[in-house]
Parts: C-alpha cells; structure tokens; sequence
C-alpha cells in the first residue's frame, strides 16, 4: 500500500503580531527558511504588498514548504540592488529635497531687498525706487536660481548612474567580469554572453531597461555636453529634450553648449 505524506498545516491563529515571521507563514528551522505560500499570499494581499509575491514561489514541489535555493540575503544580487534603491531613495527623500527650502528665491530676494532698504528711510518718495530695485534685483536671481535648482536635480541623476552601475560591477565580477575597463557597451557584451549560457533575457528585454538606459543617456550628455551625446538622447529618448526655445525656435545644439538647458 502506497503510502501518503501527510501536509502539515501551522496553527496562525495566535499569532497577531507583523514583526513575527509566522504571522506571514515563515518558519525559521535549522538556519533555513520555511514559507507557507499560501499563508505568505493572502497575508500580502490582506497587507497590500502584492508587489512582494515572486512569480516562481507557487510552482509545484515535493516539501510542505517552500525552502529558498539559498541560505543568505545577499546570495540573491538583486537584493543588493534593493538596498541601493532605498538607500538612494532616502538621500532624495531626506537629504537632498529639504537642500531645495535653502535656496533663496526670486521672491525672496525681492521680500529681503525690499525690507533691507525700508528699514533706511522714512520718505515716502523713496519707495517707487525700493519697489523697483527689489523688483529688478529679484529678476536677477532668477537666472540662478534655476541653475543652482537644475544643478541639484543633475547631481542626483548622476549620483544614480554612478551607484547603480558601480554595483552592477561588483556583480559582474563575481559572476567572473575579468576585464579592467567597463562600460555599458562592456555590459551588454557580457550580458549578453551570460543570456547566451544561461538562456536568460537579454537585458533590453526586461520591463525596466528604458529607466536604465534613458538615466545613463541623460548622464551622458550632462557629462560631455557634445553633439553626439545630445543626437543620441534626442534619438532614442526626445522626451527628454528640449527641442525648442521658449519663443518656438528650434534650438541647434553645438559642443561645448551646457547640456543642463
């Protein structure tokens, strides 16, 4: 008589608290995980996380539980990548947006002009003249402002790309990247190799490739401010750039121009 292996369910239903892993039907054992897929499902739905339910976790086993292929968090690359995205996200969130409130404005430099040279007169017949060297001094800034205000966005855009494709590196590496040199063009080459033995996805195929490559290409041309740069990203992103100037003329761009206008 065959013999059945009966399923061992777990009894959730004293467990109330999120920051148990059994309340989202995890089982540490013997240094591994124990995931209850179907207690983990409808907890992230209950939740809202749908977005933390991998596609491979329900697929047919022999174990009651799914057990992970690999025992550490960071046997799994894209958990690198996870924490770099939060760590980005929290410098622009906490460290970056609040640098903005500092930047004096055009309407501030008229409020501090204007209170600056009341505060030296009593005559009336002074003040068309404070009215309008506040006026003109806060049309000064406005220049500057947008440049100081671009160059915070341009530094960010480019802290990105820097983090993102160093970590992307570090990865390469250890699945055996040799050459000293690396570039996109050398990433997609080696890419493409490791697609070619493992039958994966090339990387423009994944959903996410048009963020990845429009950041770089954006990063590129704030970097070298040159034609080739400029047609490239105007090609493959024109969304991206300015195709005009303010009064409807098309804008011809030449090297050397600032490519944060």
């Amino acid at each position: 008589m065959k013999r059945t292996r009966k399923r061992i369910r777990f009894d959730y239903s004293n467990v109330k608290s999120k920051s148990d892993f059994q309340y989202w039907g995890i089982h540490p054992k013997k240094g591994r995980l124990h995931i209850d897929t179907k207690r983990y499902k409808n907890i992230c739905y209950k939740e809202g996380m749908i977005e933390h339910i991998p596609k491979g976790l329900f697929k047919n086993r022999a174990t009651p539980y799914f057990i992970p292929m690999y025992k550490s968090r960071y046997d799994y690359k894209f958990n690198l990548f996870r924490d770099l995205i939060t760590r980005l996200r929290d410098d622009w969130e906490y460290e970056y947006k609040p640098i903005f409130k500092n930047v004096m404005t055009p309407s501030q430099v008229y409020d501090n002009s204007r209170s600056h040279d009341m505060m030296y007169t009593s005559c009336s017949d002074d003040f068309d003249d404070i009215e309008f060297n506040a006026m003109m001094n806060s049309i000064r800034r406005e220049r500057k402002y947008a440049e100081i205000m671009d160059s915070l966005y341009f530094q960010f855009i480019q802290k990105i790309c820097v983090e993102v494709n160093r970590f992307i590196l570090i990865v390469c590496k250890e699945v055996g990247y040799e050459s000293k040199d690396f570039d996109v063009i050398g990433l997609y080459k080696f890419s493409d190799k490791l697609s070619k033995e493992n039958s994966k996805l090339k990387i423009e195929k994944f959903k996410e490739y048009d963020s990845f490559n429009s950041l770089n290409k954006i990063n590129n041309f704030l970097k070298h401010n040159s034609v080739a740069a400029y047609e490239t990203l105007k090609k493959f992103y024109p969304k991206y750039v300015r195709q005009e100037n303010a009064s409807g003329e098309k804008i011809f761009y030449e090297n050397g121009y600032y490519a944060g206008n």
